[in-house]
């Protein structure tokens, strides 16, 4: 798929998946619209994408509100007709005990996590039925195949997600709309309870991350190369060894 001029929705664009992958398009030349919730660092994320020479496109946009939707949709609808591609890169991650989670806890993981997603496929649906050939991918998570101690609520939305997504390749196999979850381990990012500084702490004692640099290319050439299949997993190394120990 030739991503040159192809127009490009990344949700959550001001995280640090989110941006990775705002660079991946822009250095092929894809056309972007930017969603975040902080104005502020969309418009310095704007500023330096346009070196590219590429039509960005930012909006801030708080994706649990349902209000918030319509206008947003008829916007970008009324710019670029289509979707080509649409990135579900939002998501929180609470990491508490049982005894420790609050009942405000679990609901704010399910709405961010799984209710937006469905809500971001649902109001997008006909801009990408306008496409010759579409992709819609959300970010999901190695806790979304396998239960961690500490990581209920995160666990049960990831959970979630793999089976909407999962379900939704395969409503959608005969059409132009192809769905991919994208099943990543660990990454060296701010998500989370932990910090980018305490990351790289833990990375230098043998820690085991991915690259969101390096992840956003990969995500990138395989829309290009057509290689994304209903489920693509990608884990740094000892993932699953650290995950049964709850280290992750």
């Amino acid at each position: 798929m030739e991503l040159l001029g192809k127009n490009v929705v990344i949700l959550g664009a001001t995280g640090g998946i989110g941006r990775s992958l705002a660079f991946a398009f822009a250095a092929k030349g894809a056309n972007l619209i930017l969603t975040g919730r902080r104005k502020r660092i969309l418009d310095a994320l704007s500023k330096e994408i346009r070196k590219f020479s590429v039509s960005v496109d930012t909006f801030t946009l708080d994706v649990t509100k349902e209000k918030e939707w319509r206008p947003f949709i008829r916007k970008v609808e009324s710019k670029f007709g289509h979707i080509d591609i649409l990135i579900n890169s939002f998501g929180v991650g609470i990491y508490k005990k049982l005894k420790d989670l609050e009942i405000e806890d679990f609901k704010k993981s399910i709405d961010v996590n799984l209710n937006s997603v469905f809500l971001s496929i649902k109001n997008f649906l006909p801009l990408l039925e306008k496409s010759h050939k579409a992709y819609v991918l959300s970010l999901g998570s190695g806790m979304g195949k396998i239960g961690v101690s500490g990581r209920s609520s995160y666990c049960a939305s990831k959970f979630g997600l793999r089976g909407l997504m999962l379900s939704l390749a395969k409503e959608y196999k005969s059409t132009n709309i192809n769905f991919c979850l994208l099943t990543l381990g660990s990454v060296l990012t701010a998500f989370g309870p932990l910090s980018l500084e305490e990351k790289i702490e833990k990375q230098k004692k043998g820690k085991g991350y991915l690259d969101p640099v390096s992840l956003a290319k990969a995500i990138a050439s395989k829309i290009e190369n057509e290689t994304l299949e209903e489920e693509v997993s990608i884990y740094p190394s000892r993932y699953f060894k650290e995950s049964k120990s709850g280290v992750v």
